[in-house]
């Protein structure tokens, strides 16, 4: 997709010296991506403990005719 932003150039420069050799475009993809990646770890982090899960696993291990 092709878009137009307007960046801040410190910003951006700033991006650019800590991935040198990559396009603007790539690092922007790669920024977006570890933002992306982050935040949905730190949801599923605000989501724990807020489902109970039943422990089966004696249940399993006692039922389990292969041991």
């Amino acid at each position: 997709m092709r878009t137009t932003l307007e960046l801040d150039d410190v910003l951006v420069a700033s991006l650019m010296a800590r991935l040198p050799g990559v396009s603007k475009t790539e690092a922007i993809q790669r920024a977006v991506r570890f933002y992306l990646t982050h935040d949905a770890v730190d949801q599923l982090r605000q989501l724990a403990g807020t489902v109970e899960i039943e422990d089966v696993s004696r249940h399993v291990r006692t039922t389990d005719r292969t041991t």
